[in-house]
């Protein structure tokens, strides 16, 4: 029959929402809707209560506002954090636990989250304002809800208390001033504190990586690492950091333009008294530029290699072959011929070129590792192995240098032969010290001052006749020891070579 009044109000009075009259099949369509909307309503529910029991065992604040600019969401950390009820909390916009400044820096760093060229995440510097006490340092990391095309629907956001992580930092202030003056990135972290953050850096790390302190203080440095850093070097840092132990190495991290830039890293432990480490230290430096020169020293000497494999054997071999038959020509004609003198003279100029390109090309800017070395002992050695006609020399310093010997020798033989070469017979060439270096220089006729800044470049030489090639490798056996090499007027008037910034042989004792 017809429903009762007397039922339905009982089941009322019991919790039920609702009821529907005996009837024909419509009202049991609605009936069957009402069970379906029901249970999902229950499974939303439940899932909905599975994710904030999630949320709040996370144990950091989390919050969700609508794009109106209203709290929809808190976690009960989020409500102790701020010391309001999240009842309060959800309906209410930002402005209830955050100052008018902080609103307007929130709503740009979500306006660069929705930029197409920003951040997935925001991560920024915020003070939370609590119901009572003072306001609260925290870090924001920011993104926003999903949504398809223009829809936006919110954001999400994650806060971090750094009321720890700021105390440590002014407990560092008076022993941190005189790192902000320093050349190199330098960072202090935490290990203490949750993921081992940074709890200091310096002008340098900011200015080499673009990040300001507020961004960077109270978050791990992995943030400067992107998809094209060695990840084995990232993990031997980490191998280091479980042993307690320094570690250096080079990787290339991400500015906060996103350009790329090499990064020596180096990092070490600080220890209390017991031996905790308390602190990490780490420094940074920029070596961009050192790796570029790197690779393009590797281009230059692939190329260079190559080059000295032709000059090796597509010119020496035809040279080894008409030197051959000059002089089988000059047997049959007992040596009286002009013509063959000079083609054999020719002949050994083109065989001193090749040798001169080949130890430009091959040796160029290498140098073995510097040892002790007398200066005096190799000029005499030197001396011996060069045709030095009717010259003479006069060693004067007793001092060792570091340098590689080998290097160091073919220096000496060049510059001694140029010397004879230039000067002609009878010229005396001296050896002696500068306050920084030394020098070798001559008698003779000079170098004229309008070819000095030539002087050092291939084919250069200033002399008739000569392949000029001497005094290059001599700029560059320098040059590969770190020294400055230059031409001026000798003593006696004629050329003297200085050769300067030469580290000298440290005594031990």
């Amino acid at each position: 029959g017809k429903g009762s009044e007397e039922i339905a109000s009982q089941a009322l009075n019991a919790g039920v929402t609702g009821y529907f009259q005996k009837g024909g099949p419509e009202q049991l369509r609605r009936l069957a809707n009402r069970v379906d909307q029901a249970v999902e309503e229950h499974r939303t529910r439940a899932v909905a209560d599975r994710y904030s029991t999630v949320i709040d065992a996370l144990g950091y604040p989390v919050y969700v506002v609508d794009e109106t600019g209203v709290f929809t969401f808190v976690n009960e950390p989020f409500a102790a954090l701020t010391g309001y009820d999240r009842e309060e909390i959800i309906g209410s916009t930002p402005d209830l636990i955050k100052d008018s400044e902080a609103v307007e820096e929130a709503e740009r760093r979500l306006g660069n989250v929705l930029s197409s060229a920003g951040p997935d995440v925001e991560h920024f510097g915020v003070d939370i304002v609590p119901k009572e006490g003072e306001p609260i340092p925290c870090r924001d990391h920011m993104a926003a809800l999903p949504y398809e095309g223009d829809c936006f629907e919110g954001s999400v956001g994650i806060l971090r208390d750094v009321s720890d992580e700021h105390e440590r930092r002014e407990e560092l202030e008076p022993k941190t001033r005189a790192l902000d003056e320093a050349p190199v990135g330098i960072t202090i972290t935490d290990p203490d504190l949750p993921d081992n953050p940074m709890v200091y850096v310096n002008d340098r790390f900011v200015e080499m990586t673009g990040y300001g302190r507020d961004e960077a203080v109270g978050v791990n440095c992995r943030f400067l690492q992107g998809d094209d850093t060695d990840e084995e070097s990232v993990a031997r840092l980490r191998r280091a950091i479980d042993a307690g132990e320094p570690e250096t190495v080079e990787l290339l991290n991400y500015r906060k333009d996103g350009t790329e830039f090499w990064n020596r890293v180096s990092i070490a432990p600080i220890r209390d008294d017991n031996g905790r480490v308390t602190e990490w230290v780490g420094f940074q430096e920029d070596i961009t530029a050192f790796k570029e020169r790197e690779a393009a020293l590797k281009r230059q000497n692939e190329r260079l290699d190559s080059f000295a494999g032709i000059v090796s054997h597509d010119l020496r071999n035809p040279l080894n072959v008409a030197q051959g038959r000059v002089d089988l020509a000059a047997a049959e004609r007992d040596g009286e011929d002009e013509h063959l003198a000079a083609t054999a003279d020719a002949l050994d100029r083109i065989e001193t070129i090749v040798d001169h390109t080949l130890t430009l090309a091959r040796e160029g800017e290498s140098v073995g590792d510097p040892e002790a070395v007398s200066l005096a002992a190799v000029a005499a050695d030197s001396w011996d192995t060069v045709d030095t006609g009717t010259a003479a020399i006069q060693i004067e310093t007793d001092r060792e240098v570091r340098a590689d010997p080998d290097r160091l020798r073919n220096l000496f033989e060049n510059l001694i032969r140029n010397a004879v070469e230039h000067a002609g017979d009878g010229v005396t060439i001296r050896v002696g010290d500068l306050s920084d270096g030394f020098y070798v220089e001559d008698d003779g006729r000079g170098v004229p001052e309008e070819i000095r800044d030539d002087l050092f470049e291939p084919g250069e030489s200033g002399v008739d006749g000569n392949t000029g090639f001497g005094l290059a490798i001599v700029h560059e056996i320098a040059t590969a020891h770190g020294w400055d090499v230059s031409v001026t007027d000798a003593t006696a008037g004629g050329a003297r070579f200085e050769i300067r910034g030469v580290t000298r042989r440290v005594d031990t004792v």
